[in-house]
């Protein structure tokens, strides 16, 4: 189903007209008629939280995949994002905007848009996973640089607009990432530490630079714990040289505990302790400032500490603290998702493999259905693991779901 058909079908479950919903909004009816027809607008994350609002629906509800997208609609997409939301898509419209030198300028409350639909990015993929979210990510980072190509706007708002492509980048990235399309991950990672460094962002660059750790340390998911990873080190250990300067308790212990979860991977306990140490701290502390897209509840240092022990060995740590982060993640299911199914790994090399079984089934509906490859994959390594055990009854029972799914 595509986002426009979602949407005339909420709209007619709630016997509200076209015309009665446009009024909401501020927009006309032929333009909510284009909306549920998969016009431009419907990849716009602007346009889709006001009529998720207006719906009274969740933003993730909308935000879903069309097998019929043409390279035309995005073309038209990326031309129609400079109107702003609510705008109608049309050829007048946009040559109205453009004037007569076809020059777009571009201020602070542009670029204040595009930051809110990054934190709108890492939201929705703490709720639905990254799968439904590339195509999204990936068209407001070509908006982005095109503004920066094409747009007119001051030295200070040029710096701005790179920091804000940067942090894009960064949460494509992501999504990219947790849909299983490492390389796109990868590159959108680079992009944006060189766009940060461009910019002369510190929080930026940390933010790519931690990313990359994470995405050096966890690209190969289920592998021999005690492989080393150097560049993933090196990576955090750059990210937290950037965060240092201004950056808040959260951002310092965020690239503190990247560093700690790269030196599991590499097998260096000692270096694990003293970064996990320098990340207490960091969070107790209460100097410098912590930009919007940190997030770190005490769930997720739960977590982050219980993959760094995973990777070093220690698996029954690692359960203790994994346990503890699924615990406290029940509001962004996607992300307890991973927590559970890194509990499970960690359970069944500590030899628990039916309670590592019980966990999995008492939770598969809420981890099967997350629109995350990565996920997917995990659990499909989990099942490949305990299949030598099928005469656990547990096991026989998380078997027949993964076989029935």
């Amino acid at each position: 189903m595509t986002t426009g058909e979602v949407i005339r079908r909420v709209r007619k479950s709630l016997g509200m007209t076209q015309a009665e919903l446009g009024a909401i909004l501020g927009y006309t009816q032929p333009v909510i008629s284009q909306l549920e027809h998969d016009s431009a607008a419907v990849h716009d994350v602007r346009v889709l939280r006001r009529v998720a609002k207006a719906l009274r629906v969740p933003l993730a509800i909308l935000v879903v995949e069309s097998d019929e997208e043409a390279d035309v609609n995005r073309r038209n997409f990326l031309r129609a994002s400079t109107l702003g939301a609510g705008t109608a898509m049309t050829a007048a419209a946009i040559q109205q905007a453009e004037g007569a030198t076809g020059t777009i300028r571009v201020g602070a409350g542009d670029v204040a848009e595009i930051n809110a639909t990054v934190n709108q990015v890492h939201e929705l993929d703490l709720v639905v996973g990254g799968d439904r979210l590339c195509r999204l990510a990936a068209g407001y980072v070509h908006y982005v640089q095109q503004l920066l190509d094409t747009a007119s706007y001051s030295e200070d708002t040029g710096r701005q607009l790179t920091s804000a492509a940067a942090e894009m980048m960064t949460a494509a990235g992501w999504v990219h990432y947790d849909a299983g399309r490492q390389e796109k991950a990868r590159r959108y990672y680079a992009d944006a530490a060189q766009a940060a460094s461009a910019a002369d962002d510190g929080f930026a660059a940390a933010h790519a630079l931690g990313n990359a750790s994470g995405y050096m340390v966890n690209r190969v998911w289920g592998r021999d714990s005690s492989a080393s990873d150097q560049m993933g080190v090196q990576y955090a250990q750059a990210a937290s040289r950037a965060a240092l300067p201004k950056g808040g308790p959260k951002l310092r212990a965020l690239m503190a505990l990247r560093e700690a979860e790269a030196q599991g991977a590499r097998g260096d306990k000692t270096e694990m302790a003293k970064a996990i140490s320098r990340a207490y701290r960091a969070y107790e502390s209460a100097r410098g400032h912590d930009p919007d897209w940190v997030y770190l509840p005490e769930a997720e240092i739960s977590g982050i500490i219980g993959k760094a022990h995973m990777w070093f060995g220690d698996y029954p740590a690692a359960v203790t603290h994994l346990g503890r982060a699924a615990e406290h993640s029940a509001v962004w299911p996607r992300e307890r998702a991973s927590w559970q199914l890194h509990q499970a790994h960690n359970l069944v090399h500590s030899g628990e493999v039916g309670q590592a079984c019980a966990l999995l089934t008492e939770n598969f509906a809420a981890i099967s259905d997350r629109d995350s490859a990565r996920l997917q994959q995990r659990l499909g390594v989990l099942a490949d693991t305990v299949r030598p055990h099928a005469r656990v009854p547990e096991v026989r029972e998380f078997l027949g779901l993964v076989a029935s799914r």
